[in-house]
Formats: C-alpha cells, structure tokens, sequence
C-alpha cells in the first residue's frame, strides 16, 4: 500500500500536466487493485483460483474503469469517486491523444479541475485575467502562482481520492 508521501512524490515529479494526468491514473490504477483484493479475493482456493483469472491482465475485470464499475455497483466506492476517477482516465486518454503540449493553467486543465467533484474549494480556481505581456516578468509570475495553486487543488483531491479508497472490504 503506497502511503500518502509517495503520492505526493510521484505527482511533484511530473513535470508536465501529462505526465502529473499519466502518474495519478497509475496511484488510482493500484489502489483500486488493493481495494479489489480487500474485497474479492479471499483464502479460499476455488474463490481465489477463479477470481484471480478474472482480474489478471487477459482477464475481463482487468481494466481500471471495468473495476471501478464494479465497486461502484457494490457499493464499496460513491459515486463522486467513481465520477472523479473516470474523469482522471478520460483525461488521460485525451491527452494522451492529443499532440498539443498542455500547461497545467490551460484553459482544458482549469475547466477540468473545476468539474472534479471532490475539489473542495472550486472559487480558488476562478483566476482573473492577467494584463501584463506574456513576456514580462509579472505576467510569468502570476501564471507561475496559477500553476501552483491548481496543482495543489489537484494534488490535495487526488490525495482525497485515495484516501477514500483506502476502506477496508464491506463484504
């Protein structure tokens, strides 16, 4: 089980808004694999033997969104994490596909952040528009305050997220 630090890691090292998107479907990715075997796969050899072939990678439920489906329709996960983990996938998928290098204060990436249902404070993302030239020193600066705070906003929800993945089996 990755504590909260690794996280924290893993997200400070993405450079871009890709690789911070790429790196978080992946912290999702294991904890959802966690929170699975907490659920599903128990001591028992016929249980075990036949839940394994169900999950592994040629398996039906190996996909990430196949899983959450199925926490979400036993209800061992709600809906907004279910909703805010699909949005992160098709993020994902989205960019992964485009060839357009996004910035993390993109208009995309700030709508996207906005639409997260566990983004707890949407007001912080509400930036004004900056006057000054691209070019001058004030205009980097304000942009470079903006990156900050929305990768915060992220980094505190997707920390959020996995917190609330980390329940033990209801079953």
């Amino acid at each position: 089980m990755l504590s909260e630090d690794p996280i924290y890691e893993k997200l400070n090292d993405a450079s871009s808004i890709r690789g911070f998107i790429t790196a978080t479907v992946a912290i999702f990715d294991q904890a959802v694999d966690q929170l699975i075997n907490r659920v599903f796969r128990k001591n028992d050899f016929v249980v075990n033997s036949v839940i394994e072939s169900l999950f592994e990678t040629s398996g039906p439920l190996f996909d990430l969104a196949i899983r959450l489906k199925v926490l979400l329709g036993l209800g061992v996960i709600n809906h907004d994490i279910f909703e805010d983990i699909s949005a992160f996938i098709e993020m994902k998928e989205k960019l992964n596909n485009d060839e357009k290098e996004y910035e993390f204060v993109d208009e995309i990436i700030v709508h996207f952040t906005q639409s997260l249902n566990l983004l707890e404070d949407k007001s912080l993302l509400d930036f004004p528009p900056i006057k000054e030239e691209a070019d001058s020193l004030v205009f980097q600066m304000k942009r470079l305050r903006q990156e900050k705070l929305l990768r915060s906003c992220l980094t505190l929800t997707i920390a959020n997220i996995y917190q609330q993945l980390q329940v033990e089996s209801p079953l």
